[in-house]
């Protein structure tokens, strides 16, 4: 089987596009007259999982479509504002990107959506400028939205061991493991689960909620979330997480298995 590196390579030979490699293992496209930095390392791990080369074809299409646009105007754009929670050691950095720091380890990033959801975009300060919005703007619309999005979500809550296993639902699957941030995701879990609450989000699309009077359960969800962030390709962290009025606080960590 080829892999995902070959099939990029081969994809946009293919379509005329030139390109170079970085040392750090980054691909350096020209799309028109800008040169863009791509990194593989998503979509190399969502390969290697599924093996759909499609997934490869999908990604370039996608660079050498309209994914490098101009940034719409701000009354397109606002239904589309999110943040998404990510790690903080992604390898491109965050320079210019508005961010918050959530805890040791996990950053907030405010972000916006295509309108069929098929583009996630990082909102950074020249943005704000072509807007001409602030950054508390931008964060008060994100948080509307997050909130709109709980609304819709669902809590299931299945019986494991005696205990209670809360899993969220939602349609925004590549926002599911963000809801945590939104100060709305209490009102959906406390009902069922009490609060505070303990999460595991391994990968964007996996949430699980805990009850803090079944922190037993915790013990036995280490080989499920080490499987989700090995293979996902967008991996979160391995921590367990407490949610809280205070915050957000890492507690202890999966080891990965000798």
């Amino acid at each position: 089987m080829h892999t995902a590196d070959e099939l990029f390579r081969t994809e946009l030979k293919k379509r005329g596009i030139t390109f170079a490699t970085t040392a750090e293992g980054l691909y350096e496209v020209k799309v028109g007259e800008q040169t863009v930095t791509v990194s593989l390392e998503n979509v190399r791990r969502d390969y290697e999982r599924d093996g759909d080369p499609d997934a490869i074809v999908r990604f370039v299409d996608r660079i050498d479509g309209a994914f490098y646009d101009e940034t719409p105007p701000w009354q397109d754009v606002r239904p589309y504002v999110r943040y998404s929670l990510e790690p903080a050691d992604y390898e491109t950095g965050f320079d210019g990107v508005l961010i918050s720091t959530i805890c040791d380890g996990l950053i907030q990033v405010f972000v916006y959506v295509s309108a069929d959801g098929s583009r996630i975009t990082w909102i950074n300060e020249s943005a704000l400028a072509g807007w001409g919005v602030t950054r508390e703007e931008v964060i008060q619309q994100a948080e509307k939205n997050m909130a709109d999005i709980l609304t819709q979500a669902t809590l299931e809550v299945e019986a494991v061991a005696g205990k209670r296993l809360g899993m969220l639902s939602t349609t925004e699957t590549p926002f599911k493991a963000s809801l945590i941030l939104s100060p709305a995701f209490r009102d959906l879990v406390a009902p069922e689960l009490g609060w505070p609450v303990y999460v595991v989000i391994p990968c964007r699309d996996f949430a699980y909620v805990i009850s803090s009077a079944d922190r037993d359960l915790l013990g036995r969800l280490g080989g499920v979330v080490i499987k989700e962030y090995r293979n996902s390709g967008y991996p979160i962290t391995k921590d367990v997480l407490e949610v809280s009025d205070d915050g957000i606080t890492a507690i202890g960590t999966y080891p990965e298995p000798e």
